[in-house]
C-alpha cells in the first residue's frame, strides 16, 4: 500500500486495519472461512435444541401406595423419605405431599451434586425405616425438556373406547417394535404402564391399581381418545430436528393397521425450533432488506450493500463462533441472535458512511479516506459498542435456574458485538476496496439526493441554533442551557409519571400465540377415586373441544409430563396458528372460563394462554404449629381474608385472590419441620410479580406477630410459598444489584477515551432520553417492565451512549484543532447527524415489523423502537447543551485562576 500522506502515528485500530486492507488475499481467504464455518454451523455442526441443558438440582422420590388416608402414607413413607434427606448436607431443602394413593418428595440439593447418587443413598438410608418391599422410584428433575425424565419426544397411543389395561398392553407392543429399530439417535426409550402392579405391604397380595390416565385429540381423528405415553429421550447434544425426523419416520414404519391403535407424535421441540429458525431468517432478511432501503436513500447504494454483507457476516461468524465453545442452536441463542440485529447495525453504518462521506468529498484517495475513517470513528464506535457489551454483562450475574436458561443471552449478544467491530475494522475497508476494484473507475463525485439535502438542512440549522445560542450574550447562553436542562427535566418527570401506570412482571402474560394451558383440581373430596377423576375430567375436555372448534390442533392430558393424581390433571392445548384465526389465545381461554366455569363437575378449572417463561404458579400461605385447634382456626380466618382482601397497586387499580383452597386432604411437610396446612389461590389480575408482593405486604400486616399470639403460634407459624416466582425475583434483584458496578465500569472506560472524569458523567446524561421512551412504549402499547423489556432496556443503554460517545468525540477533536465548544458541536453535529440518523431509522424499521406481527417480541420490540425515538431527538435537540455546559464547568477552574 501507497503512503497515504497523513499522520504517521497509527492508531490501533489504523493498524490493524491497515495489515488486512494491504493483504488482500490473506483477507479475502479469512472472510471466507468465518462465512463457510458460520454456514456449516448452522446448517450442519450445531445441534438445534428446544431449550438449552441446564443441571437443575432437583430430585423426585415417590412411592405408590394402597392406604385408605393420607395419614398412613404419611406416617409410613413420607416421614422416613423427608427425615434422611434433611439430615444430609446436600440439601437445601425438602417437601413432601401424600395423599391416599402415595407420596411425592421433592428435593432441592446444593449446585454441583450429583443428583441421582444422592436420590439413590436417600432410598437406601430410608429402607430400614420403610415397611419392607416398598418400591421407591427416583427421578432428577431435567428443567428443559418435556418430561421430568428429560425425554425429548412424547409418541401418543391412542384409540377409541380402550381400557387402561389395553392401551398398556398396546404400548408394551409398540415400545417393542420401536426399540427393535435400534435407531442412532435414541439413548431410551419408556413406557409408563396407567396400571401399576405392586405387592400390597398390609395384604401380602399383588394388586393392580390404575395410578395415572392420558388423552389425545388431533385434527386426524377429530375425537379425544384415552391414550397412553411412550417417551423418547436422545442422547447428550442431540439435534432436536434429526432426531425428530428419525423418530417420525420410526412411527410411520410401524403398521398399527392389525390393532385398535394409532401412534402419533403428541409433543417435541422440533417444530417450535423449526418456527424459530424461520424467525430469524426471515427477521434477518427484513432487516437487512431495511439496511439496504434506508442506506440507499440517506447514503449510497454501495454503502447500503455492504452495510447488509458486513451484517450477514457479523451474524454468521457468530454462529459459528458459538458452535466453537459449545453452544447450540436453540429457543434461547436464537432470540439472541435476532435481538443482535439491532445492535450490530451501528458499528457497520458508522464505519462505512465514514469511509462513503469521504469519498463523495472527491478530493483525496481511497486508502487515505479508509485510515481517516478508521482515525476518526473506529475509537469511539468500538467504545460505545464495549459500553453495550458491559450494558448486557449484568445479565450474566442473574442467579438461580433463570440464570443458567438465560446466560446464553449476553454471551450471544456479547459475542455479536465483538464480531461487528472486528468486522467494521477488518472487513469493511476489505469490501469497500473489492467493490472499487470490480467497478473498474474511479469514484466521482456524488450528486445530492433529496434526502441528503434534507439531512443537511437539519444538521446545518441544528448547527446555526447552536452558535446562535453562544453569540447573543450571557443572557441568551444562560436561557438556552436553563431551557435544554428543564426539557430534559420534564421529559425526565413525564416518563417517571409513565412508569407509575405501567404494571410489573418478570414473565409478562401473553397477548396471543399457539398454546394453552388448562389445569383442573377436585374440590368435591367426597369421591376421590381415579374412574371418577376420569368421567368429570372427559365431559371437561368435551366441552373445551366444543368451544374451540376448528381453532383445536390437538389436545393432550399427558401424565408423563405432569404425573396428574386422582385429585388434578394438567392438559396442553394447541391451537391453529395465530395468524390464521380471528381470536387471540387470551380471548379463547377467557371463553373457555366463561363456559366452564369456576368449578365444573366438581372439580375446579381455569386456563390460561400459555406465555414465555413458566407458567404463573398459585400464591400459597402455609400455617404451621403445633396445636392442630389454634392452626384451624387461622385457617379458617385466612381463608376468609384471602376472599375479602384488596390489593392496590401504585397507580391505583385494584386486584384480588380467586379460587381460595384449603387443602385439608394432603399432608405437606418441608425440612421436617412438622406437617402444615396450605391455603392457595389465584390472583385476579396478571401482573404476578406485583400482585406477590402486595400479598405478601398485605398478609404480614394483617396477621402480625402480635395476632399471631392471639391464636396461640409463634411468629413462624405462617410461611410463604412463591415456587418458581420467588427464585425469579431473586434471580432478577442479583442482576440489579451487578448494575451499579457495571456502570462504574462503563465510567472508566469512557474516562479512558476522553480523559476526563466530567465527560462520562456528561454521556450518561442520555440514559434518561431513552428511558422516558421506554416508559411511553410501554404505556401506550399495553406492556409491562419485564426481563424482556430489560433486555431493551439494556440495548438503549449501549445504543444512547454509543450516539452521544460519537458527538462527543467528534466535537473534541474538533476543539482540539482550536474551535471553539459551540464551533466544535456544531461541527459535531454535521458530520454525524447522518450516521446517527441511519442507525436510528434503520433499528426503527427492522423491529417495527415484530412488533406489529409477533406478540412474543412485541414487548421488546417497542421498548427499543420508543426508546430509541426519544434517544434520537433528545440526543440531537438537548445533548450539545449540555455539552457546552459541561465545556463552561470544565472552563471555570481556568477563568478563576488568571483573575
Amino acid at each position: 500500500m501507497a503512503k497515504v500522506g497523513i499522520d504517521t502515528k497509527l492508531t490501533v485500530f489504523q493498524k490493524v486495519g491497515l495489515f488486512f486492507y494491504s493483504r488482500r488475499r490473506m483477507t479475502a481467504i479469512l472472510l471466507l472461512t468465518c462465512v463457510t464455518f458460520g454456514v456449516v454451523s448452522y446448517t450442519t455442526l450445531l445441534p438445534r435444541k428446544g431449550f438449552p441443558s441446564v443441571n437443575v438440582p432437583i430430585g423426585l422420590l415417590q412411592v405408590t401406595s394402597f392406604d385408605k388416608s393420607s395419614s398412613e402414607v404419611d406416617e409410613k413413607y413420607a416421614n422416613p423419605l423427608v427425615t434422611s434427606a434433611s439430615q444430609r448436607d446436600t440439601v437445601k431443602s425438602v417437601s413432601s405431599t401424600s395423599t391416599p394413593q402415595g407420596v411425592a418428595v421433592v428435593i432441592t440439593f446444593n449446585d454441583g451434586v450429583d443428583v441421582l447418587s444422592e436420590l439413590s443413598s436417600i432410598e437406601q438410608d430410608s429402607q430400614p425405616k420403610l415397611p419392607d418391599g416398598t418400591s421407591v422410584n427416583t427421578k432428577k428433575i431435567d428443567a428443559g425438556a418435556l418430561t421430568t425424565a428429560g425425554d425429548d419426544i412424547l409418541i401418543s397411543i391412542h384409540g377409541d373406547g380402550l381400557s387402561a389395561s389395553d392401551l398398556d398392553v398396546q404400548g408394551q407392543k409398540f415400545k417393542e417394535k420401536f426399540e427393535l429399530k435400534n435407531l442412532s439417535l435414541v439413548e431410551r426409550v419408556t413406557y409408563n404402564n396407567l396400571i401399576d402392579t405392586q405387592e400390597n405391604l398390609t395384604t401380602g397380595e399383588t394388586t393392580k391399581q390404575q395410578t395415572s390416565f392420558d388423552r389425545f385429540y388431533s385434527q386426524v381423528s377429530g375425537r379425544i381418545q384415552n391414550s397412553s405415553i411412550i417417551a423418547i429421550k436422545g442422547y447428550a447434544g442431540v439435534d432436536q430436528l434429526e432426531l425428530y425426523d428419525q423418530v417420525k419416520s420410526a412411527v410411520e414404519s410401524i403398521s398399527t393397521n392389525d390393532t385398535p391403535v394409532r401412534a402419533e407424535i403428541s409433543a417435541n421441540f422440533a417444530q417450535g425450533i423449526r418456527e424459530q429458525i424461520g424467525s430469524l431468517q426471515k427477521n434477518l432478511l427484513e432487516g437487512l432488506l431495511v439496511v439496504v432501503i434506508v442506506s440507499f436513500i440517506l447514503i449510497s447504494l454501495r454503502a447500503s450493500l455492504i452495510t447488509a454483507i458486513a451484517m450477514v457476516i457479523t451474524i454468521i461468524t457468530t454462529v459459528g463462533v458459538l458452535q466453537l465453545i459449545g453452544y447450540s442452536l436453540n429457543t434461547i441463542t436464537l432470540f439472541s441472535l435476532i435481538l443482535s440485529l439491532a445492535l450490530i447495525v451501528d458499528d457497520t453504518t458508522i464505519m462505512v458512511e465514514s469511509i462513503d462521506a469521504g469519498l463523495k468529498s472527491g478530493k483525496r484517495k481511497l486508502d487515505e479516506v479508509v485510515l481517516d475513517s478508521l482515525k476518526k470513528v473506529a475509537r469511539a464506535s468500538s467504545t460505545g459498542t464495549f459500553v453495550t457489551i458491559i450494558a448486557f454483562s449484568p445479565m450474566i450475574f442473574i442467579s438461580g435456574t433463570l440464570g443458567k436458561f438465560i446466560i446464553a443471552i449476553p454471551v450471544t449478544i456479547i459475542i455479536s458485538l465483538v464480531v461487528s467491530i472486528l468486522v467494521s475494522v477488518i472487513f469493511i475497508p476489505f469490501l469497500v476496496r473489492l467493490s472499487f476494484s470490480i467497478r473498474k473507475k474511479k469514484h466521482t463525485k456524488s450528486k445530492i439526493t433529496i434526502p441528503g439535502k434534507i439531512e443537511t438542512s437539519i444538521s446545518d440549522n441544528l448547527a446555526r441554533l447552536i452558535i446562535w445560542s453562544d453569540k447573543g450574550g450571557i443572557k441568551r447562553i444562560i436561557i438556552s442551557r436553563l431551557s435544554a436542562v428543564l426539557i430534559g427535566i420534564i421529559f425526565l418527570m413525564i416518563g417517571g409519571w409513565l412508569f407509575t401506570k405501567v404494571g410489573f412482571n418478570i414473565f409478562p402474560s401473553p397477548k396471543d400465540g399457539n398454546d394453552l394451558v388448562l389445569t383442573a383440581k377436585l374440590v368435591d373430596q367426597e369421591n376421590l377415586s381415579i374412574e371418577s377423576t376420569e368421567a368429570r375430567t372427559d365431559k371437561i375436555l368435551d366441552t373445551v373441544k366444543s368451544v374451540i372448534g376448528d381453532n383445536l390442533e390437538s389436545l393432550t392430558l399427558n401424565s408423563q409430563a405432569g404425573p396428574p393424581t386422582v385429585r388434578d390433571f394438567t392438559a396442553s392445548i394447541l391451537l391453529v396458528d395465530f395468524r390464521d384465526r380471528d381470536n387471540t389465545s387470551v380471548q379463547i381461554a377467557e371463553k373457555l372460563n366463561t363456559e366452564l366455569g369456576r368449578v365444573n363437575n366438581g372439580m375446579r378449572v381455569k386456563v390460561m394462554a400459555s406465555g414465555v417463561g413458566p407458567p404463573a404458579s398459585n400464591f400459597a400461605v402455609q400455617l404451621r404449629g403445633d396445636d392442630p385447634e389454634a392452626v384451624s382456626v387461622i385457617t379458617k380466618d385466612m381463608q376468609k381474608y384471602f376472599e375479602s382482601v384488596v390489593l392496590t397497586r401504585k397507580d391505583g387499580t385494584t386486584a384480588g385472590f380467586e379460587d381460595v383452597v384449603v387443602q385439608p386432604s394432603t399432608i405437606a411437610k418441608r425440612n421436617a419441620s412438622g406437617r402444615y396446612v396450605e391455603v392457595t389461590a389465584a390472583f385476579t389480575g396478571e401482573d404476578t410479580s406485583t400482585l406477590v408482593t402486595l400479598a405478601q405486604d398485605s398478609i404480614k400486616k394483617e396477621f402480625n406477630e402480635s395476632r399471631l399470639k392471639q391464636y396461640g403460634l409463634g411468629k413462624d407459624a405462617v410461611f410463604f410459598d412463591l415456587g418458581q416466582e420467588l427464585e425469579n425475583q431473586k434471580s432478577f434483584e442479583s442482576m440489579g444489584k451487578a448494575t451499579l458496578p457495571l456502570l462504574l465500569v462503563m465510567f472508566v472506560v469512557m474516562a479512558l477515551l476522553f480523559r476526563s472524569l466530567l465527560q462520562p458523567l456528561l454521556i450518561f446524561t442520555a440514559l434518561p432520553f431513552a428511558i422516558t421512551g421506554v416508559a411511553a412504549g410501554l404505556y401506550l402499547s399495553n406492556n409491562v417492565i419485564s426481563f424482556f423489556s430489560m433486555l431493551g432496556v439494556f440495548a438503549l443503554i449501549g445504543i444512547s451512549l454509543n450516539n452521544t460517545i460519537l458527538l462527543t468525540d467528534f466535537a473534541n477533536v474538533a476543539k482540539s484543532q482550536g474551535a471553539s465548544p459551540s464551533e466544535a458541536m456544531a461541527a459535531a453535529l454535521k458530520e454525524r447527524l447522518r450516521p446517527l440518523m441511519t442507525t436510528s431509522i434503520t433499528s426503527f424499521f427492522a423491529l417495527l415489523p415484530l412488533a406489529l406481527s409477533d406478540p412474543f417480541w412485541e414487548g421488546l420490540a417497542y421498548t427499543i423502537i420508543f426508546g430509541l425515538l426519544s434517544s434520537t431527538i433528545l440526543v440531537v435537540l438537548i445533548f450539545p447543551y449540555y455539552y457546552l455546559i459541561a465545556e463552561s464547568l470544565r472552563a471555570l477552574p481556568r477563568k478563576l485562576l488568571h483573575r
